[in-house]
């Protein structure tokens, strides 16, 4: 009985052995996917920049039954002779605020699979310089056409001059009063270079219109 028991137990650790081997080489190539795939976006993220920036990447293997944790902390030169600085330190708040677009756009840059997809971005350009807000909407309109994306940006009344320099249609919400239930009629401005893609959205875009 007590042969029989050893050869168990040693059947046991053989076979947890093994166990942890094919956990090992999982648990490598999920590493090696992670950091390939930030790899890229962080590749792509440094020439957007105007001195420079990278991922800093951290995997954290589970021990036991614990969640995976994957730690990417941005970093970026503010400077040319600057070094690497985390995004969480204080800096300007425009440059927060690009910093964080160009983080995005090296994101879809680094996808190889885009075509077809939509971006949403909310209060585009809006709180930015004349400058910076005007970099960041070309930057948005390059990224589009290369990567064959549409962009859908909210921004202020105040952005939309500069916007209609880089996209090709315009919406505009009215808000009239604070006792208005909804905004008033939606208005359209299409002038897309490529004119077959504002009529294939024109009918769409004025359906209901004769209800109001």
């Amino acid at each position: 009985m007590q042969a029989q028991r050893e050869q168990a137990l040693e059947t046991l650790r053989i076979d947890l052995d093994n166990s942890n081997g094919d956990l090992t080489k999982i648990q490598d190539m999920v590493e090696k996917t992670i950091e390939s795939t930030l790899g890229l976006v962080s590749k792509a993220l440094g020439p957007m920049t105007a001195y420079g920036a990278e991922l800093e990447v951290h995997n954290v293997r589970p021990q036991g039954a614990e969640p995976w944790r994957c730690e990417v902390i941005p970093r970026w030169k503010r400077s040319p002779s600057g070094s690497m600085v985390a995004y969480r330190e204080i800096a300007n708040g425009a440059q927060v605020k690009v910093f964080a677009i160009q983080l995005v756009l090296a994101a879809v840059v680094a996808d190889s699979r885009t075509k077809g997809r939509v971006l949403i971005l909310d209060e585009l350009g809006n709180s930015l310089g004349d400058v910076n807000r005007r970099d960041v909407l070309k930057a948005l309109s390059e990224v589009a056409e290369q990567r064959q994306v549409t962009i859908f940006g909210t921004c202020q009344d105040s952005v939309l001059s500069d916007a209609a320099d880089y996209f090709g249609e315009l919406i505009w919400f009215t808000h009239a009063t604070d006792t208005d239930a909804y905004n008033q009629p939606t208005r359209v401005w299409g002038h897309d270079s490529v004119h077959e893609r504002v009529q294939l959205t024109a009918e769409w875009l004025m359906t209901g219109r004769g209800h109001g």
